[in-house]
């Protein structure tokens, strides 16, 4: 990075204690909706909140480009905007569709407590076999042992009679009480990356009751919270880096995009994927390619030549010397050249001075720094957008000790 830019970003640093919950879920874990899927790379609904209440105003058109579970849309709704958004992960934005437009639906609904009497019918001992056929989960199962013997096969048939015997919208408020329970009943733990439980984690959970639970916590939700939400979500895209300019120019945009940081964002919900027969394991792949390249896995000879900048081959070729793997130097130079690519195709279905509010942190590979947020500042500049402050969130620690920042940036469409 050139040393001007680099010193206005150092100059433009603040560190404010009220950001400091802001850049991470676990607060979210106990808000009305925001509860029902804890996703792990997601980010605080607070955030979200104070860029909207900041904003105001009637002519707000509001776009997450990594959508994710919904914690951008679902907030904006809940102070009355509409939001659009782009996710390649069809789970997570049928989830984020789930919390904003079903829950809404549903708080009309006068069947909702139907997810009650089925909580009661499996707290009782209920279980339902799957019907005969193939189906992507039990083929994953039998050669994976994601599950313990015939969970799998119980999953698929709750599902069944979810798509028998209930209609919209609580047959997706169902079918979600079910994909949330997945991870706790298999012999799966999610942490940074979904993996085989340990003897020291704790066993599975026992698949009916935690649905159950599952189903009261989400009829209780749209009871509590359902009707205050007065906006919808838009999936306006799946890959934001083909958003295209939309009737009605977008004024704020507030995500937490990947990380670079290694990640596979896909493989942390291929069981949600199979169990809703929305994928099979051979079409992961596919899907990574379709991502942003946040992480090693993402790295294909099926992408597209990066887009070089200075700034980044400084980086890039630091790493091609020392990195263990090469696939990390060119990991690096597609991230940016990617992410380039949205900040292209969301400035140029924005207004003039939308503003961007943008959490992010950065990386470091075998020993190299990665300033994420310099870079990205970088890429951004050459496309249009303008860097107004930089909030540092949170300190953290990379595998060698080395601090990492984790910050939020203002960025301004020029």
């Amino acid at each position: 990075m050139v040393a001007t830019q680099a010193a206005l970003f150092e100059m433009q640093k603040l560190i404010e204690p009220s950001t400091a919950r802001l850049g991470v879920f676990d607060d979210n874990r106990s808000k009305a909706i925001h509860r029902w899927y804890p996703f792990i790379e997601g980010y605080s609904a607070d955030l979200v909140e104070a860029a909207l209440i900041d904003v105001g105003g009637k002519d707000v058109h509001v776009l997450d480009p990594f959508g994710g579970s919904g914690t951008t849309a679902l907030t904006a709704s809940a102070l009355g905007f509409d939001c659009s958004f782009c996710e390649v992960n069809p789970y997570l934005a049928w989830v984020a569709e789930v919390k904003v437009n079903v829950a809404r639906a549903a708080a009309e609904s006068p069947d909702l407590g139907l997810l009650g009497d089925l909580a009661a019918v499996l707290d009782a001992g209920g279980k339902f076999g799957a019907p005969p056929g193939d189906h992507p989960l039990l083929d994953v199962d039998a050669h994976r042992h994601f599950f313990p013997r015939g969970v799998a096969s119980r999953i698929l048939g709750l599902l069944a009679w979810i798509d028998a015997n209930l209609t919209a919208p609580l047959d997706d408020l169902a079918r979600l009480a079910v994909t949330t329970s997945l991870i706790p009943a298999s012999n799966m733990v999610r942490r940074t990356d979904l993996r085989k439980r340990h003897t020291g984690d704790a066993p599975p959970a026992h698949l009916e009751s935690t649905v159950a639970s599952q189903l009261r916590m989400i009829q209780a939700d749209v009871i509590e919270a359902a009707p205050k939400l007065g906006g919808c979500a838009v999936r306006v895209a799946a890959d934001a880096r083909t958003l295209t300019p939309q009737p009605h120019p977008f004024t704020t945009i507030v995500t937490s995009p990947p990380y670079l940081n290694g990640t596979n964002y896909c493989r942390n919900t291929k069981l949600e994927l199979f169990s809703l027969g929305l994928l099979e394991e051979a079409e992961l792949a596919e899907l990574r390619v379709r991502s942003i390249t946040a992480g090693i896995n993402n790295v294909s000879k099926r992408r597209a030549a990066p887009t070089l900048t200075d700034d980044v081959e400084q980086v890039a070729q630091q790493l091609d010397s020392v990195a263990y793997d090469r696939r990390i130097p060119a990991l690096v130079r597609l991230y940016f050249s990617d992410m380039q690519v949205v900040f292209e195709r969301v400035r140029s279905a924005s207004a003039l001075g939308a503003a961007w509010l943008l959490d992010i942190g950065d990386s470091r590979f075998a020993g190299v720094s990665v300033p994420t947020p310099e870079l990205l500042v970088s890429v951004a500049s050459s496309v249009g957008w303008r860097l107004e402050t930089t909030r540092t969130l949170r300190e953290r620690k990379s595998y060698d000790g080395t601090p990492l920042t984790q910050v939020l940036l203002s960025l301004r469409a020029a």
